[in-house]
């Protein structure tokens, strides 16, 4: 299984966004005139330039709740009109985010919320903001946050899958991303392989699970 494993494995990628990386230079730019250590005052005692305070303010208030973008508050105040308490950035204290950076935010909360090196479990496929994210004029459509789809969320079971060299892997499949199958690993790693490299069996098996009710939000 470990030769099987080192076979497949080398087209695999891991596919997550990091904090650090991806989400900070958001906030370095919209949100540190209130939320960092330059800031007169941090609202809120909310420090987004520090990645082990702010993963420390995670739980409270669900402040983040990885794997949970629409029930993570931080997001939650970003996509509110401007007008409304609690906003943020607050109207006339910076730019709004964009739409990419929204949807940056809300992919690195739903693959988990990496920061400093931890992350949390991923949210499900249904629940991917790239289905449900929906925009009208640079503006998050707030409506689309209504109930969760009414679908059970059930772990994925083991299946095997081979690719068109005909080496097999086992893995949980997690969807289909931008042509890219989330797959995870026996030893809890999550990783994206490119679906055109798959069998044509597994990527049909592939096609039938996106299509089934379980992996279909009620939008679709």
């Amino acid at each position: 299984m470990k030769i099987a494993l080192l076979l497949f494995a080398l087209p695999l990628a891991v596919n997550a966004l990091d904090y650090k990386r991806d989400v900070m230079p958001i906030f370095k730019e919209k949100c540190y005139d209130c939320h960092s250590s330059k800031a007169k005052k941090v609202k809120g005692g909310l420090r987004l330039d520090d990645e082990k305070l702010f993963s420390k303010r995670f739980a409270k208030n669900e402040v983040v709740v990885p794997g949970d973008w629409d029930a993570s508050y931080l997001f939650v105040t970003l996509v509110m009109p401007r007008h409304e308490k609690g906003a943020m950035p607050p109207k006339n204290k910076g730019e709004s985010l964009t739409e990419k950076e929204i949807r940056t935010v809300a992919e690195w909360i739903h693959e988990g919320a990496k920061i400093d090196g931890e992350k949390g479990k991923p949210g499900p496929a249904n629940w991917h903001p790239d289905r449900l994210l929906k925009f009208k004029d640079g503006r998050v459509m707030t409506e689309q946050f209504g109930e969760a789809p009414k679908v059970e969320k059930l772990e994925p079971k083991w299946e095997t899958w081979t690719n068109k060299e005909g080496r097999k892997i086992t893995a949980r499949f997690h969807g289909l991303v931008k042509e890219k199958v989330d797959f995870e690993l026996k030893n809890g790693k999550r990783v994206s392989y490119p679906l055109e490299q798959l069998s044509a069996e597994s990527q049909a098996r592939i096609q039938g699970l996106i299509d089934s009710p379980e992996m279909m939000s009620e939008d679709d």
